[in-house]
C-alpha cells in the first residue's frame, strides 16, 4: 500500500543551490554585424562555482538565458551554451553539481554526450533542467548518460498539471513561487505523485531572489537599483530576500520548517555582492543554525579565486570581495 504521508522529521536540512546565468553574456539579435563579439569569462565562472561548491552549495545552475557569445542570431546552436560550459568547467569547478538547462523539444543527444563528461572529473554529479514533459521523461529514461555518476534531472514545475511528470521522473524540483500556502500544496503533490510512482521524496527548491547586505535599508536600495538597471529582470515572480543575513536566513528557515520548500536556488541580484553574501554570510549563518544539508568540503577562501586555465577564456584577476554596505 502507498504511503500517503512522507516520514515525519523534526530536522529539516535545508538544500542550497546557486543559479548563475547571469554570469553569460547577453545575446542580442538586433545587435549590428560589425560589433565585437563578446565571449563569457569561464574562468570567472568556474571560479564562483568552486567557491560556491566549496561553502556548502549543492549545485550550481546555468540557465536557458546563459549565453557563451554574443552572436546568437549566428549560431543556431547557441541553446546548448549552458551545457557546454558546464562540460568546460567541470575539471575546475569543485565538488557540487552543475547544472545546464534545456528548452522543451531540444535534441537530447548532444546533451548527453557533452554531460557525460562532467561526472568523468572534478565535480561530484552534472544534471540537466527542463521544463515538465516530454523532455523529463526522455532524459531520465534511454538518453539519460550511463558513464560517470549519471545525469540528475532537474524539473521546473510551474503548476499542476506539472506535478505526476515531476513526480516520475524529476531528480529535484525548481519552482517560482512567492506564496508559501501555494508552494506548500504544490511540494505536497509533488511528493504523492513520486509516492505514487514507487519513488521516494523529491526535494523541492523555491527561487529566491537574494539581495544582501549589511544593514536592510541598503539591501531594499541596491535591490530596487538592480530591477531598475535589469529590466526585465530574470528573478521575476521569485521569491524576495532583501535584507541582512539574519533576514534572508530566516526566509529559508520559515519556508523550509513550514514545509514549503527543501531548500532554495539563490538568484544572486548582482555578482560578486551577492554570491560572496552567499559564501561568506548566508550559508555560515544557516549551518550555525543547523540548518544546512550540505557541509563545506574545506575551509571557504575570503573570495574566489582564479580558476585553472580553462579554453579560450581570460583568467580574471584576484579581488577580495566583501559584503557591501
Amino acid at each position: 500500500m502507498t504511503a500517503l504521508l512522507p516520514p515525519r522529521s523534526e530536522n529539516r536540512p535545508a538544500l542550497v543551490a546557486l543559479d548563475l546565468t547571469a554570469l553569460g553574456v547577453t545575446a542580442d539579435d538586433d545587435l549590428g554585424a560589425d560589433l565585437p563579439v563578446a565571449k563569457a569569462d569561464l574562468a570567472r565562472l568556474a571560479s564562483y562555482t568552486r567557491a560556491a561548491h566549496e561553502a556548502g552549495v549543492d549545485f550550481v545552475a546555468l540557465g536557458e538565458g546563459f549565453r557563451l557569445r554574443t552572436d546568437r542570431v549566428l549560431r543556431p546552436e547557441s541553446w546548448l551554451d549552458p551545457v557546454v560550459a558546464a562540460r568546460r568547467i567541470g575539471p575546475h569547478a569543485g565538488p557540487g553539481g552543475l547544472v545546464a538547462a534545456v528548452p522543451a523539444g531540444a535534441d537530447l543527444r548532444p546533451v548527453a554526450a557533452e554531460l557525460a563528461q562532467v561526472g568523468l572529473v572534478g565535480t561530484a554529479w552534472a544534471g540537466v533542467q527542463t521544463r515538465a514533459g516530454a523532455p523529463a521523461a526522455r532524459l531520465a529514461g534511454e538518453e539519460r548518460p550511463a558513464r560517470g555518476t549519471g545525469t540528475r534531472v532537474v524539473v521546473e514545475v510551474r503548476d499542476e498539471g506539472d506535478v505526476e511528470t515531476a513526480g516520475s521522473f524529476a531528480d529535484v524540483v525548481r519552482i517560482r513561487e512567492q506564496d508559501p500556502a501555494w508552494a506548500r500544496e504544490l511540494r505536497f503533490a509533488v511528493r504523492a505523485a513520486a509516492r505514487s510512482a514507487g519513488r521516494g521524496d523529491i526535494p523541492v527548491l523555491v527561487d529566491l531572489h537574494a539581495v544582501v547586505s549589511t544593514q536592510r535599508s541598503a539591501a531594499v536600495e541596491r535591490a530596487a537599483l538592480v530591477a531598475d538597471i535589469a529590466g526585465g529582470a530574470p528573478w521575476a515572480g521569485a521569491l524576495a530576500g532583501v535584507g541582512t543575513v539574519d533576514d534572508v536566513a530566516d526566509t529559508i528557515e520559515a519556508w523550509v520548517s513550514g514545509g514549503s520548500a527543501d531548500g532554495v536556488v539563490v538568484v544572486p541580484g548582482s555578482v560578486p555582492a551577492d554570491v560572496a553574501a552567499l559564501v561568506h554570510g548566508l550559508l555560515p549563518e544557516l549551518r550555525g543554525r543547523g540548518f544546512l544539508a550540505t557541509p563545506a568540503v574545506r575551509p571557504v577562501r575570503q573570495a574566489p579565486a582564479p580558476a585553472a586555465r580553462v579554453p579560450a577564456a581570460r583568467r580574471p584577476a584576484a579581488a577580495r570581495v566583501a559584503v557591501p554596505s
